[in-house]
C-alpha cells in the first residue's frame, strides 16, 4: 500500500511537473508572441511617425522656399517701383529745368506751323499751357509763327499744368500731351526695361 501510494505520488508529481512545464512553455510562447506583436506595433507606429515627420518637414521646406521666392519677388518689385519713381522724378526735374518758356514757345510754334501747313489750314489749334507761363509763351509762339497763322493758334491757361503744353484741334477729340508729367512718364517708361534688366541680373 505504501508502495502504491508512493507510486501515485510520484505519478502525480510527474504529471504536475509536466503540466507545469507545459503551462510554463505556453506562457513563455504567449509572452513572446505578445512581445513580438508589441514590438511590431511600436515599430510600425515609429515608422508612421517618422514618415509623417518627414512629410511635414518636406511641406514646411516647400512653404519656406515659396515664402522666400515671394519675398524676393516683392523686394524686386519694390526696388523696381522705387527706381521708376526716382527716374521719373529726375526726368521731370530735368524737363522742368530745360523746358523754359522761350524753348517751349518755339516748339509750340514749329509744331503748329507744321500741322497747319500739312492740314491745309482747315483746323484751329488750342494750346493749353501753364497759367503762370501764358504771357511769355504767347509772345514766344507769336514770334515763331507767321502772322497769317497766329490767328489759328489760341493759347489757353490751364492751372492743372505745371509745365509743358497740350495741343487740341477743333472738331477732333484728340489731345497731344506734351506736359512735363506726360513726357517724364514716357521717358521713364522707355528707361524701365533697361532698369528692370539691371535689377534682375
Amino acid at each position: 500500500m505504501a508502495d502504491e501510494l508512493q507510486a501515485l505520488l510520484e505519478r502525480l508529481d510527474k504529471e504536475g511537473v509536466r503540466k507545469g512545464e507545459e503551462e510554463k512553455a505556453r506562457l513563455i510562447a504567449q509572452g513572446q508572441a505578445e512581445a513580438k506583436a508589441i514590438v511590431e506595433k511600436a515599430q510600425a507606429q515609429a515608422q508612421e511617425m517618422v514618415a509623417q515627420a518627414e512629410a511635414e518637414c518636406k511641406m514646411l521646406r516647400q512653404k519656406a522656399d515659396e515664402a522666400m521666392k515671394l519675398s524676393g519677388r516683392q523686394v524686386l518689385l519694390q526696388v523696381r517701383q522705387e527706381l521708376q519713381s526716382r527716374v521719373q522724378g529726375a526726368v521731370a526735374q530735368l524737363l522742368k529745368a530745360e523746358c523754359k518758356p522761350g524753348v517751349v514757345g518755339k516748339v509750340i510754334g514749329e509744331l503748329c506751323a507744321s500741322y497747319l501747313k500739312e492740314q491745309g489750314n482747315t483746323d484751329d489749334i488750342a494750346v493749353l499751357v501753364p497759367a503762370n507761363d501764358l504771357a511769355e509763351l504767347t509772345d514766344a509762339v507769336k514770334a515763331a509763327l507767321a502772322s497769317d497763322l497766329q490767328a489759328r493758334v489760341n493759347l489757353k491757361p490751364d492751372k492743372r499744368l505745371a509745365g509743358g503744353f497740350q495741343l487740341t484741334f477743333s472738331g477732333k477729340q484728340v489731345v497731344y500731351d506734351f506736359s512735363d508729367e506726360a513726357l517724364a512718364e514716357a521717358v521713364a517708361a522707355h528707361l524701365s526695361p533697361a532698369l528692370g534688366a539691371l535689377i534682375t541680373e
